[in-house]
C-alpha cells in the first residue's frame, strides 16, 4: 500500500508553508483523513500583505480557522502510513513534508491540477473548490490510473 498527499497554506517570503489543510489518501481508495490546522500563535497574520491576500482567495481557509494543531496531525498520519511511500506532487511539497515522513515521493508525470477535473465531487465540507487539499489527492489517485 501507498498513499497520496497534499496540502494548502501559505507561504511568505523564504519560509516553510504554514499549513491550513492536509489530506492523505490511501492507494486502495478505501481511507481518506482530511485535516484543518490552526495557524501558529506566534506568527502574525499579514492581512494587508497581497500575496496574503491572494492566497486567501485562492484556497479560502481563513487564518484563524482550524481544527488541530499541525504537529498532532503529523503524527497522526506518520500513524497511519506507518512507514509506507506517501506520494506529493511538487518539490517543494516533498522536501517540506520529507521533515516529518520517512518515505516521500514526488509524481513527476501527473499534469498540472489545473487540468484535473475529474474529481470535483471530492471537496471537503469548506466547499472551497478545486483548491482543496482533499479533492487534489483523489486527482492525485485518479491520474495515476490506479
Amino acid at each position: 500500500m501507498y498513499w497520496f498527499i497534499d496540502l494548502e497554506g501559505y507561504k511568505f517570503f523564504n519560509e516553510n508553508y504554514i499549513v491550513k489543510e492536509i489530506a492523505i489518501l490511501s492507494s486502495d481508495g478505501t481511507q481518506c483523513y482530511s485535516h484543518t490546522i490552526y495557524s501558529p500563535k506566534n506568527y502574525s497574520c499579514p492581512s494587508n500583505d497581497s500575496t496574503f491576500k491572494f492566497q486567501y482567495n485562492r484556497h479560502r481557509l481563513a487564518w484563524d480557522e482550524g481544527e488541530h494543531y499541525f504537529l498532532d496531525v503529523m503524527q497522526d498520519i506518520w500513524k497511519k502510513v506507518y512507514g509506507h511511500c506517501v506520494y506529493v506532487k511538487g518539490l517543494q511539497k516533498k522536501q517540506f513534508l520529507e521533515q516529518y515522513l520517512f518515505n516521500v515521493g514526488e509524481l513527476h508525470m501527473v499534469p498540472s491540477f489545473k487540468k484535473l477535473n475529474q474529481c470535483i465531487l471530492q471537496w471537503c465540507e469548506h466547499r472551497h473548490g478545486k483548491h482543496c487539499a482533499r479533492r487534489k489527492v483523489y486527482e492525485l489517485k485518479n491520474s495515476t490510473h490506479t
